[in-house]
């Protein structure tokens, strides 16, 4: 029943599906509250399915999902028909959690593949190092060894590549470059286009594939129109937007190079003005906060998942009826601990209870709690 309180307050939402044997449970998230407002076991995970819920959140403007086919198809449906009606399709980003996951996999096997060659090469030369010990001719005997240790100098050239290229690949998927700048969509995908061609072979498929498709960087373009958008000074929201890649790179403040120095100075600056100007510092309040609560990655929904693995290890069934229970009380609990500290999903999410105690708000009779809830 407070799924019809909780649905129209959501406008970013993360979404996820686990398995209970054979039968998918879709899985949803509303990140700023993280309160859990999709929990169904279902007899399918098709596009069908899923569009019946997205519909269901008539606010729903921003979706964060991995590249699962039904979770896809469901979003297409969903939007099209609000285009069909005159509104706005929801935006999708493609989940930086799952396409770094894939990618750290994919890497994973690359280096193994160069241990695996050189304990190949080992083994090789290991007799004939023993051949050698003993003064016996090595000769017409090592071209097989000698073979091997090219490969391993060849697949090792190539690790480094990877490796290299990797690296470049994850600092485009950053809010910030290296460098502390705000990144863009089109230095992100200029970057992409650059260091994607070295990230070769089957393993890396995959994540290729993943990292092409443009909802990869809708982030990007997602917080560069909210920034936009925002109503501040423009010269006050570039300043603020450099503070907050510093404090999230504040290696760049340690060399001893000029570009260093001048930062270090312009940093002081900055503090000082800081700490003695309250428009500035509401300025940078508002550009942090905005930066922190533009989703870019499904962890929290992977956090409730998690929640629902370790339940259904602790019971010999888990039903339909037992997720709705978890859900309820999950949203009812106060954090303990975090930036939502002594708060619960639902009051976050702009919900006032008429009880804190979740068990005594399940003896009361629906109607009286829509009664109470509609007056807000």
């Amino acid at each position: 029943m407070l799924d019809e309180f909780t649905r129209p307050r959501v406008t970013d939402g993360t979404f996820d599906e686990i398995f209970v044997g054979q039968k998918p449970i879709l899985m949803g998230v509303e990140p700023n509250s993280f309160c859990w407002v999709v929990g169904e076991m279902a007899e399918n995970r098709d596009g069908l399915s899923w569009a019946r819920h997205f519909d269901a959140f008539d606010q729903l403007e921003h979706a964060v999902t991995d590249a699962g086919a039904g979770l896809l198809k469901g979003l297409t449906l969903s939007s099209e028909r609000r285009q069909q009606a005159g509104r706005n399709p929801i935006e999708h980003s493609l989940d930086v959690f799952h396409t770094k996951y894939e990618g750290g996999r994919a890497w994973r096997v690359t280096e193994s593949g160069v241990w695996k060659a050189q304990k190949e090469a080992d083994d090789l030369w290991r007799p004939l190092e023993k051949r050698r010990q003993q003064g016996k001719s090595l000769r017409h005997r090592t071209q097989p060894a000698n073979a091997a240790n090219r490969r391993v100098e060849q697949l090792l050239e190539e690790a480094i590549q990877v490796e290299n290229a990797w690296k470049q690949v994850c600092s485009a998927l950053e809010w910030f470059t290296p460098e502390g700048e705000l990144n863009t969509l089109e230095a992100a995908r200029e970057k992409l286009d650059t260091w994607l061609p070295f990230l070769k072979g089957r393993t890396w498929v995959k994540t290729v594939r993943m990292l092409q498709r443009p909802e990869s960087l809708t982030f990007l373009d997602r917080i560069a129109k909210q920034l936009e958008a925002l109503p501040l000074d423009e010269q006050d929201r570039r300043d603020a937007v450099r503070l907050e890649g510093i404090r999230r790179h504040p290696g760049l403040l340690k060399g001893e190079d000029t570009r260093s120095r001048a930062l270090r100075a312009w940093h002081v600056a900055a503090s000082l003005r800081l700490a003695r100007d309250e428009s500035f510092q509401s300025t940078v309040k508002v550009v942090r906060n905005l930066i922190r609560t533009c989703w870019r990655a499904s962890s929290l929904v992977e956090g409730i998942n998690s929640v629902v693995r370790m339940q259904q290890a602790r019971h010999r069934k888990l039903t339909a009826g037992l997720i709705d229970l978890k859900r309820f009380y999950w949203n009812c609990r106060r954090f303990r601990t975090g930036r939502r500290k002594n708060s619960s999903p639902y009051e976050l999410i702009g919900i006032q209870l008429p009880i804190d105690d979740w068990w005594e708000l399940l003896k009361l009779e629906p109607d009286q709690i829509r009664k109470q809830l509609s007056a807000q």
